[in-house]
């Protein structure tokens, strides 16, 4: 029978400050993100002890309610019962004003506009891109164990289906990043089709001389990009406002539309792409420059970092440096320093499932293990169970920052993106190499065997405080 969330909704609306204290609502895998008219008015403490909410949170702008594998049957019963807008849209003048004000730049408010804006733009389509990765990542066990051949057409076909999402990967970006920055989404895809256009690719690839009115162009291969369509939509977001401010309501739906393609799609191959694969390439060159410098620190703190930049939403801000890797160097050398990290959060939490006597805490800490390993989604762990034992949370993140250490002086490198979990290992492996099971090995026997026999006795203490209460 499948479960009713009518009153685990009605409660998160009333404790939010009810319907209409929400401007929009959208959902993650694990979360329900409210953009709050005042989020003040809402009851957070009250919220944070209701059954069935793991955490409450407020970042990048949103205010967010953990809820975990059920989130989109929540996200479901909320939309069908109350009137709410979806997909973060701006709906009356208070929150406009409020946009305002943080594009004005408040010093306090511009990291959460970054974060915002960043997880706005890939959450959309982060299943389908968890999916295809899990897919590219099945692909490569495959192969690695010889029972499928490359050379066949069924691996060309089923590749297809891998890899096509990343190599159309600007038309995705080019409809969330329209609709974030206020442009026309459908007009941000024929951008972003200019740029993957076959005789545009073929041009590139011939390395002859191209001009655009006697004006010099510079070509770049724009699969699987990030930088070059981001740009060309924002910059097309202010072009409209201005050419929707000339022409009267009569004309504009057809030459708003016309001008803004006449002029974002030369300025994109002029000026933006060239441009942003210089900034790209010089984000990647850093970054790669400092792990070979100091593989060590670096994969020390960029895995022992990771779990605590998931509890601040910081996490997303990594992701276009991730894909701009990918796209600029062929590889990612950053996520392969974290691949111990959702096999450490698991750890802890099955220690905490065999230890507990705490009912409540017994079924969260045992659904959260098999999400992170099996799933490779995290956030039941760390909101659920971990954050609320600081020693056992700090010992997973040192021995997942050990782990890094290893992957670092190893230069553990990716050249697929793929999900990590228990049934992608022997992928993970043949990707990234034998150092990655020794990073593994030791986030999860680390932060196993501190949790079950070291820092259990803190979690009894606090269990039997909230028992009594």
């Amino acid at each position: 029978m499948a479960k009713d969330f009518t009153d685990l909704a009605k409660t998160i609306v009333e404790k939010v400050g009810g319907v209409e204290n929400i401007n929009s609502l959208m959902h993650c895998v694990t979360r329900l993100r409210f953009k709050l008219k005042d989020e003040s008015v809402a009851k957070t403490d009250e919220l944070s002890k209701t059954p069935g909410v793991l955490k409450v949170l407020q970042s990048g702008g949103q205010y967010q309610v953990v809820i975990g594998k059920d989130v989109g049957d929540v996200f479901d019963t909320i939309m069908n019962n109350y009137k709410i807008a979806s997909g973060g849209e701006v709906k009356d003048q208070a929150a406009a004003e409020e946009d305002k004000k943080l594009q004005k730049g408040e010093k306090k408010k511009v990291f959460d506009v970054i974060v915002d804006t960043i997880s706005g733009i890939f959450l959309p389509f982060l299943g389908a891109f968890a999916g295809v990765g899990l897919l590219k990542g099945v692909l490569v066990l495959l192969t690695t164990l010889g029972w499928l051949d490359k050379s066949t057409t069924t691996y060309t076909i089923l590749y297809a289906a891998a890899d096509g999402m990343f190599y159309f990967l600007p038309m995705f970006l080019a409809y969330t990043a329209g609709k974030k920055f206020g442009a026309n989404p459908f007009v941000s895809m024929c951008i972003a089709a200019a740029m993957l256009y076959p005789n545009i690719t073929t041009l590139y690839n011939s390395g002859n001389v191209v001009t655009f009115l006697g004006i010099p162009v510079t070509l770049i291969s724009y699969s699987s990009t990030v930088l070059p369509i981001l740009v060309a939509t924002y910059a097309q977001s202010w072009l409209e406002k201005l050419l929707n401010k000339i022409f009267p309501k009569m004309i504009r739906g057809l030459f708003v539309p016309m001008l803004t393609i006449v002029i974002i799609v030369p300025l994109s191959f002029i000026v933006i792409g060239p441009v942003t694969d210089i900034v790209g390439k010089g984000l990647a060159n850093g970054i790669q420059w400092f792990l070979n410098v100091a593989p060590a620190i670096g994969g020390f703190l960029i895995a022992a970092l990771w779990p605590i930049m998931i509890i601040f939403g910081i996490h997303w801000g990594v992701v276009p440096i991730v894909l701009n890797n990918h796209a600029t160097l062929g590889y990612d050398m950053i996520l392969p320093l974290t691949v111990g990290c959702n096999f450490g959060i698991a750890a802890a939490c099955f220690a905490v499932f065999l230890r507990t006597r705490n009912r409540q805490m017994k079924e969260v800490s045992g659904s959260s293990a098999v999400s992170a390993l099996v799933g490779g989604i995290t956030e039941p762990g760390v909101y659920g169970v971990l954050i609320k034992y600081k020693r056992i949370f700090a010992a997973m993140c040192i021995f997942n920052g050990i782990g890094g250490i290893i992957g670092g002086i190893a230069h553990m490198t990716r050249a697929s993106m793929i999900s990590v979990n228990l049934l992608t290992i022997p992928a993970v492996v043949a990707l990234y190499g034998s150092a990655s099971i020794f990073c593994i090995l030791v986030s999860v026997v680390g932060t196993f065997l501190a949790t079950f026999l070291f820092l259990y006795k803190d979690v009894v203490k606090t269990e039997v405080a909230d028992i009594e209460k």
